[in-house]
């Protein structure tokens, strides 16, 4: 019914493979993370949400200075809220929107570290907007799209960035070093300098693709659209709301209470691609250059969706 595919070397995108009715079920699928939204809500209000003195001392900091410009701001945050405006940095100063993010990057960061290797891999291997690798410290990152035969070996895998940047011929460069299977089916560590645009971050990966149900292997791989053809509804949702008229194979799962399903909203062509809308409640009402500016400023890319293009509202 669909398939994942590059739409240029840098974006990959989903799409129909047959024409597909409104209504019909096109994926279903838990977050790669249970309850992850809540888990960095404890992050965010757990004075101790790591264990490690340190670096709790300094997430305690950033706690305070977020939590003081939520509380300075609080009805302006609810008017936003309200009418879907989303231009969080014209409440936030520059500090207190450095704050929240260096808070967000120690959330995904402890996270991540909680994780089963194959939960790591599927993290890293989504698409990365960002690429800012951290500097001065080491950090997991996923290496992608070398092209020499032993790069190509590397591509998909996990190594470990220590936060260097070479210089010389090595300019531009990070010094991470990277495991591999030998051909005895030995693990084999070596430390290459790699470019930034072939390394991807657990910040940038988590923030490019999350939804306020969590990171999803497969879903998070759909792209945005202001006018979508598709919508993220949670099964259990879906069985209500259908007033329980689904057959069984689109039932809620036992066991799989955070089970989502992708749903069209109206007919998709063959070939056409799955489009989901990455701006929230209220988007019919927003200008075309304020619902670019909350993608660029969130994902780091300009909508070229149709009602984009026309300069119209959805």
């Amino acid at each position: 019914m669909i398939e994942i595919r590059s739409k240029t070397p840098n974006n990959i995108g989903t799409f129909a493979t047959k024409g597909i009715e409104e209504g019909t079920l096109i994926l279903r699928e838990c977050p790669l993370i249970p309850d992850f939204q809540e888990k960095m809500i404890h992050f965010h209000t757990n004075p101790s949400p790591t264990g490690d003195t340190a670096i709790d001392e300094e997430i305690q900091s950033l706690q305070r200075i977020v939590r003081m410009t939520a509380q300075r701001h609080q009805g302006a945050m609810l008017r936003m809220k309200r009418t879907g405006n989303e231009k969080i940095n014209e409440l936030f100063s520059p500090q207190a929107r450095g704050a929240l993010d260096k808070l967000y990057a120690y959330a995904y960061q402890h996270e991540f570290n909680l994780q089963q290797e194959s939960i790591k891999k599927k993290w890293l291997s989504l698409h990365d907007a960002f690429q800012d690798v951290p500097l001065g410290m080491e950090s997991p990152v996923g290496i992608f799209g070398l092209k020499s035969p032993k790069g190509m070996q590397l591509n998909d895998t996990i190594g470990t960035s220590y936060g260097k940047i070479g210089t010389g011929k090595n300019e531009g460069r990070f010094s991470v070093r990277t495991v591999m299977t030998n051909e005895e089916g030995a693990m084999v560590t070596e430390d290459l300098w790699i470019k930034m645009e072939n390394l991807k971050t657990v910040y940038g990966t988590c923030r490019s693709n999350v939804f306020p149900s969590g990171l999803f292997e497969k879903s998070s791989r759909i792209n945005h659209s202001c006018c979508p053809n598709a919508t993220m509804l949670s099964v259990e949702r879906l069985n209500q709301d259908l007033d329980n008229q689904l057959p069984p194979n689109m039932r809620l799962a036992p066991g799989k209470p955070n089970e989502y399903a992708i749903i069209p909203v109206r007919e998709i062509q063959a070939g056409e691609e799955v489009t989901l809308s990455y701006l929230g409640p209220h988007v019919e009402s927003r200008s075309t250059e304020a619902r670019r500016e909350t993608l660029r400023e969130k994902y780091r890319f300009t909508c070229e969706c149709e009602a984009c293009k026309r300069n119209e509202l959805c």
